[in-house]
């Protein structure tokens, strides 16, 4: 039994892994000044991304606003970049930066399509997790 995991563990040292879906990364907040935060352990966390333009009230008037700059950048992971290192690779993450209304507007695109499976699903009498493969 060891033999075949250490076969399967062998092919899997070079296979490229793949790179985690950005709404299992991010997910929408009003609450934070670039309209996403992270998801840490399934949980919302921190704010994403980081300001291109700070903004501050500009008087005393104006302190009780909250005057978020909403021109945020978030990094986000594009690919992976192997370096065969003798017997495996080592990966690393390529990051880029984009800008948080294209992360949201996917983020927005990807919850429109799971409601929209989920009510085709209920007026089909679809039931996914009862279903056998």
């Amino acid at each position: 039994m060891s033999r075949g995991r250490g076969a399967a563990a062998a092919v899997d040292r070079y296979a490229k892994p793949a790179i985690k879906p950005w709404h299992e990364e991010y997910t929408l907040s009003d609450t934070s000044p670039s309209g996403l935060r992270h998801l840490v352990n399934g949980a919302p966390s921190v704010v994403a991304g980081t300001p291109n333009e700070p903004t501050w009230p500009y008087d005393k008037s104006m302190a009780h606003h909250c005057i978020w700059p909403r021109n945020y950048s978030v990094y986000v992971q594009v690919d992976w970049e192997g370096e065969d290192i003798g017997g495996g690779m080592k990966w690393d993450m390529v990051m880029q930066y984009a800008s948080a209304w294209t992360v949201r507007e996917i983020l927005l695109e990807h919850a429109e399509e799971v409601r929209l499976i989920a009510a085709l699903e209920r007026h089909l009498g679809i039931h996914p997790e009862s279903e056998v493969a």
